[in-house]
Order: structure tokens, then sequence, then C-alpha cells
């Protein structure tokens, strides 16, 4: 009986110590820690551009493909993709043997032009000299002819002997034109010979131009972006070896709808961003192509880009086309905290205590992120010394 009342009595005093815990007794609040050092203002609204975002692509200023003018086997390549170039540098030899047999044959038929000519002049000086000899002959045959007719007139000699005198200067006049003749054959002949001597001499340096075309150099400073041939392969006219461009002088090719090509002009300063090297400035509208393609409604607009490192040919690039103004809210850029994927800010209340809010974020210009939704203008937010704050942490002037 004594145990049943002491069980009881202890049964009846837990009872009553649960009764009294059936509520938790209230703590009070940690104060909030006071940063100081943190500049605030006010988040404001202002007239903005706004701007339509249209994709395109960077290119290179100067292409250039260095193909062959002749058809012949690539030897050899003297550069590779990435390889920086100067001009005049050797970039391809092509077979030259059918060349070179080409140059033998044209230089020996100079050479054999030239020895005939060199006889010719010899055979015109005889020629020549024969000719005098016959003319002087002739002179002769005329005076002695001049004389007999002067005796034959007096009866002083036999008409045989004036005849024999007759016939003498008759064949002196034959000689003279035989002799002309014969001069004026070897003066065609020399005149035939330094005409091939000439062909010859302009197929040496036709052939010296062709056998020029087997050694491919290039046309510009640059880097090799494509090679389209090998070693051993055939290059014919035309047909593409490399490709050179201009590595510093890039531009963004963007095809603008017909909708937006009022907004745009050429001097223009447009916002455009290459993610891939990381840019984001206003670049000047270099080239409006005249031409709209009729399939896709479209015009080509060139915009200007500085040369920059990380800048190449085929990068992704955004342009934004001014389309309107409108009011915006914007926040300085260092006051944005990034949390991951996340943005915010802190909001200072009336009593002076940070939260963290968070935000969605548009396009930044000149260093000021529009604000789209998760902060009104007039609020207060941390702009400098943002580090050091903390959610709940109160913010002391």
């Amino acid at each position: 009986m004594p145990n049943l009342t002491r069980t009881t009595a202890l049964l009846s005093a837990a009872l009553l110590l649960g009764a009294g815990c059936g509520k938790e007794p209230t703590l009070p609040e940690p104060a909030a820690t006071a940063v100081q050092g943190v500049r605030v203002g006010l988040a404001a609204t202002a007239e903005i551009q706004e701007t339509a975002e249209t994709i395109g692509t960077v290119r290179s200023r100067t292409v250039t493909t260095v193909s062959s003018r002749i058809m012949g086997r690539v030897l050899a390549l003297h550069a590779r993709e990435g390889a920086a170039v100067a001009p005049g540098q050797l970039l391809v030899e092509l077979e030259d043997r059918d060349i070179v047999a080409q140059l033998r044959r044209a230089e020996a038929g100079l050479a054999q032009a030239e020895s005939g000519l060199a006889e010719l002049e010899r055979a015109e000086a005889a020629a020549a000299a024969t000719v005098a000899a016959a003319e002087a002959q002739r002179d002769l045959a005329a005076s002695t002819l001049a004389r007999y007719r002067t005796l034959f007139e007096r009866k002083a000699v036999a008409p045989q002997e004036f005849d024999q005198v007759a016939a003498r200067h008759r064949a002196a006049e034959a000689e003279v034109a035989r002799a002309a003749a014969e001069g004026e054959v070897v003066r065609a002949r020399r005149t035939q010979i330094r005409a091939a001597a000439e062909t010859a001499r302009a197929e040496i340096a036709s052939v010296e131009v062709g056998r020029s075309f087997t050694r491919i150099v290039s046309p510009m400073a640059g880097v090799i972006t494509v090679k389209h041939a090998e070693v051993g392969g055939m290059a014919s006219p035309g047909a593409p070896l490399l490709t050179i461009e201009d590595p510093q002088r890039y531009w963004l090719e963007i095809a603008l709808p017909e909708s937006q090509l009022a907004g745009v002009r050429p001097g223009q300063r447009l916002h455009v961003a290459i993610d891939g090297a990381g840019l984001s400035l206003e670049s000047r509208v270099s080239e409006l192509l005249p031409l709209t393609d009729p399939a896709t409604r479209t015009a080509m607009v060139r915009i200007a880009l500085p040369d920059r490192p990380g800048l190449r040919s085929g990068q992704f690039g955004r342009a934004f086309i001014p389309t309107g103004r409108r009011q915006a809210l914007q926040v300085p850029r260092e006051a944005v905290v990034e949390r991951g994927q996340l943005q915010g800010v802190y909001v200072i209340g009336p009593d002076r205590i940070a939260r963290f809010r968070l935000i969605r974020t548009g396009l930044e210009r000149q260093g000021q992120l529009e604000v789209l939704s998760g902060l009104s203008g007039g609020e207060t937010i941390a702009l400098e010394g943002i580090e050091r704050l903390r959610d709940g942490a109160r913010v002391e002037p």
C-alpha cells in the first residue's frame, strides 16, 4: 500500500510538470549586426533606348583565296593553318618540269636564230660588196660604150666590135640587177630571222612568267585559316589552295529585316556583344549594303569591330538596333550581387535593416543594369560596400 501511494504521487507530479510545459518560453531576438562604410542610394527610373536584338557573324574585313593560274602538281606547302604570313612569302610550289622543257626549247630556238642572224649579216655585207663591184663594172662598161658609140658614128670601129662593147654593158647592168636581187633576198631573210629571234625571246619571257606561277606567294599579311590542297594533289586554275584573312580587322555582319532598316545608317554607333570574345561595346556601322535579299527580305549590315584579342571569324555576335525610347528602372552594376545563376540587391528599409532581394535584370548599358522585376523605383539599396552586408544587418550612417 505505501508503494502504491508513492507511485500515485509521482504520476501526479509528472502530470503537473507536463501541464506547466505546454507553452514554450519566449526568447528575446538577437540584436542586428551593425555595419558601417556602406553607401546607399535610391533606385531611380530613367529614359533608355529600346532596342531589338539581331544576331550576326564575325567576319574578317579582308579575306583572300590563294589559287593557281596554271595546272600542276603540288610539290610543297610552306604554310599550315593558323600560321602568320607576310606579303611575298612563299606558300606553295608546283611542279615545273614541263615549263622548264618549254624554256629550253625556246632558248635553243633563240640561239639558232641569233646564229643565223650573224651569218646573214655577213652574207648581207658580201652582197653589198658584190653590188658595189657590179655597179663599178657597169659604170666602166657604160663609159666604154659611150666612147665606142662615138667611134662607131665616125666609122672608126667595126660594127661587130661595137656590138661586143654594147653586150658587155648590158651584161654589167644585168650583173648589177642580179647582185641587188641577191642583197634583197639576204635582207628579207635577215628580217625573217630577226622576227624568229623576237618570237623566241617573247616565248622565253612567256615561259618565264609561267614558271613564276609555279611559286605562289602570299598577297598580303595575314593568317592561314583554311588549307584546301595537299602535297601531291593537282592544282588547277582558279581552284583554291589556301585562304588568308586579316586577323586584326573584323566586322560583325548582320542580316537586318526591312522593318528595322530605317533605324540604321552608315556611321551610326550600335551596341554589339560578342560573347565568345567577352566583348560588349559600342561600334560604328561601317557598311549598309544597298541590296535586299528577296528570299529573306533582309539587307546586310556590317558593323566595324575594334582590334581585340579573342576575335575570330565565324563567332556568334549580337547587335541591338534602336526601335524607340522608354522609361526603365536601372541600378549600378556594382550594386548587384551574383549568387550562382541568381541576382539580387540589398534593400535598406526604414529601419535601416538590409534585406537581400532577388531581382531579374535585362541589358547592361554604360555600367547600369536594367531591373525587370523585384525592385521598385524610390527604394533604397546598397551601392558600395555590399561585401560587408548580410541579410538582416543594420546599416549605420
